[in-house]
């Protein structure tokens, strides 16, 4: 079964999915186009940070995020 974690990393919204087998990817909002696409490097920017820029949110917060930022940005809204 997969396991979702929702983040905010400055402005931009991630979620990250756990496969079976550990298997971990990434996904950054991309502000063009108002989806999201794989970006393994979010990975070692939300453990490793030192700057207080990561945040981990609910899943409610995080698709709340998601529809403000599609509307700010003249996307549809499609929550993922």
């Amino acid at each position: 079964m997969e396991e979702r974690r929702y983040y905010k990393f400055g402005l931009r919204a991630i979620y990250s999915e756990e496969k079976p087998k550990g298997i971990v990817r990434y996904y950054a909002y991309q502000w063009k186009t108002g989806e999201f696409k794989q970006d393994i490097t979010y990975m070692h920017k939300i453990f490793h940070d030192y700057s207080g820029e990561s945040e981990e949110l609910t899943k409610e917060e995080f698709d709340a995020y998601v529809k403000q930022l599609r509307v700010e940005g003249g996307h549809e809204l499609k929550i993922n």
